[in-house]
């Protein structure tokens, strides 16, 4: 597996941005990142409607 995967579909809510890409076992998965630097949070999820929820409850704890 490569260093960098790709990931397609980005949505921004907020700090967070969620992707849709390919997992280990080549099949979709739905990931929740925070892009503030310090923060370092991210998840991934089955469903797409799981990962939105998950960004929009994200509470960055950096200000």
């Amino acid at each position: 597996m490569g260093l960098y995967r790709i990931y397609r579909e980005l949505h921004r809510v907020g700090t967070t941005t969620v992707g849709s890409g390919q997992d280990r076992n080549g099949h979709s998965s739905y990931v929740a990142a925070c892009g503030t630097e310090e923060c370092g949070w991210s998840s991934s999820y089955e469903t797409y409607a799981a990962a939105m929820v998950a960004a929009q409850g994200h509470r960055c704890p950096v200000r």
